[in-house]
């Protein structure tokens, strides 16, 4: 772990393949930028960086993002012989095969992957895979991209449900949402707990009561435009004690269940059943984070039929105890 005093700001790499993602370029960009301002003690925000944040292309040539917007590189791969994180970016419409473009990328993550970087996946699940690294290993990414994956590269085990998947040095992220975790990861990673906590008082929402944090949780399953579906998304979302049957969820809407159960796999990428216990654990999750609750009453207010039922459902999902993830937040 670094400290701020006496230490060179850790260099982090954002890497820049064709049709990239700009949101989520600039996003990490000033999310680690931020992390320097909490912690700076004069104006000067150059003086109290915690991450020095480069843009790296194959070339010196402006990359076109998905929206047509060039982004112009800080650097060149060549440039650049070693750094302490690689992001990879997520890109519009990637391709399982591998182009020239992709083998100067591919060649430079194995080699920062070898000496010891950290290599974290924002969505960038496919070019990852390109280099080998995720072979034989889970990893996580968009929905999209799942017959790819299936495709061109079947010995990764690789499952889009799951929000963040850590291997070692490597991590995927999947989804928008986690971005912000990611970065705080990072800021734990090299400044410590203390530093983490600050910079997520800052940038996540956990000051909000419970439902409207499940609210801002499940938004990025609500993209759609079916206005069936997401009544009955908001509905689940209210009933996490006793949720309605899948019928008399079809009734509420006046579709048949075969229908309902068919447009909401559709819109939300999952079903009921599956989004029903997702909503229940993300509520276990926020009522651990922010209250002292007991875990009988926690299972039974988001609708576990009991104590083991929520411990089971939260290791299986999060690879933790409950009670460990509330120890581990509160430290």
């Amino acid at each position: 772990m670094r400290s701020q005093k006496g230490e060179s700001a850790v260099r982090v790499v954002i890497l820049l393949p064709e049709r990239v993602w700009a949101g989520s370029v600039y996003l990490v960009k000033e999310l680690l930028l931020i992390a320097g301002t909490l912690l700076m003690r004069t104006e000067d925000l150059a003086a109290s960086a915690l991450f020095q944040v480069s843009l790296a292309g194959s070339t010196r040539a402006p990359v076109l993002s998905l929206s047509g917007v060039p982004i112009l590189p800080d650097i060149t791969l060549k440039s650049l012989m070693s750094c302490d994180v690689v992001i990879v970016p997520p890109q519009y419409a990637p391709r399982g095969e591998i182009n020239v473009d992709d083998n100067a990328y591919v060649a430079w993550i194995t080699k920062q992957h070898k000496n010891g970087a950290l290599i974290i996946s924002l969505n960038g699940a496919i070019l990852l895979a390109k280099t080998g690294l995720l072979d034989h290993k889970q990893a996580t990414g968009l929905r999209s991209e799942k017959t790819l994956f299936a495709h061109y590269f079947p010995s990764v085990r690789f499952t889009p449900s799951r929000r963040i998947v850590v291997n070692d040095q490597i991590i995927c992220a999947g989804g928008v949402n986690p971005t912000v975790d990611i970065c705080a990861h990072i800021v734990e990673r090299f400044f410590g707990q203390s530093a983490s906590r600050k910079f997520q008082h800052y940038t996540t929402t956990d000051t909000l009561p419970g439902q409207e944090q499940l609210a801002v949780w499940s938004a990025q399953f609500k993209q759609h435009q079916d206005q069936q579906v997401l009544s009955v998304q908001t509905m689940i979302e209210h009933s996490l004690t006793q949720i309605p049957s899948a019928a008399m969820l079809a009734t509420s809407v006046h579709l048949s269940e075969r229908t309902m159960s068919r447009r909401f796999a559709a819109a939300v990428g999952t079903n009921i059943r599956r989004y029903a216990m997702n909503c229940r654990l993300e509520m276990a999750r926020v009522l651990l984070r922010t209250t002292n609750d007991p875990l009988g009453l926690i299972a039974n207010e988001c609708g576990f039929g009991s104590t083991s039922a929520l411990i089971h459902a939260f290791r299986t999902t999060y690879g933790v105890s409950p009670m460990r993830y509330r120890r581990e937040i509160a430290a």
